[in-house]
């Protein structure tokens, strides 16, 4: 079960590198007066990537949803995988409601350990907003890093 996730986590990753550019046009203002945005320290430096979106549907598994930023210029990637049941609250992160993180070409992830909380302020069909507090470890479980802090207002595609 976990060597699935984290093939599904990286075929993931990947897919959002293939899709996270877009028209302007495509974009939709997730509330009046709101921000989209997605900003989190890594190890307590900030983190802010340029594409911030949210998928309707986890690339390889629909019964999950998916919050992730993306800096372009260097190919890092945070990504917060739910259940679609999810909605508004608190949940564990873990091996089953996943995040990954890719960094300097390394993977993270709890599904390797790691832990965390997401809590989502609000969630409709077309935005997510809400905030998060993660560990993710390496693939040997040795090396982690501490996700604190954590924002994101985004746009559901």
């Amino acid at each position: 079960m976990k060597t699935l996730q984290f093939f599904a986590a990286l075929t993931f990753i990947s897919l959002i590198g293939l899709t996270s550019c877009s028209k302007k046009s495509d974009d939709v203002t997730p509330e009046p007066d709101a921000t989209v945005g997605f900003s989190v320290k890594v190890d307590g430096k900030a983190y802010a990537p340029d594409y911030a979106y949210a998928l309707a549907s986890f690339p390889g598994n629909d019964l999950y949803y998916a919050i992730y930023g993306v800096d372009s210029k260097t190919n890092d990637v945070v990504a917060i995988a739910l259940p679609n049941t999810v909605k508004e609250g608190t949940v564990q992160i873990n091996e089953t409601n996943f995040a990954v993180m890719t960094l300097n070409k390394e993977t993270f992830s709890t599904i390797n350990g790691g832990t965390g909380t997401v809590t989502i302020k609000k969630r409709t069909a077309t935005y997510v907003s809400g905030t998060f507090n993660i560990v993710v470890m390496d693939p040997t479980g040795t090396k982690k890093l501490n996700l604190t802090e954590g924002s994101f207002n985004v746009n559901v595609r």
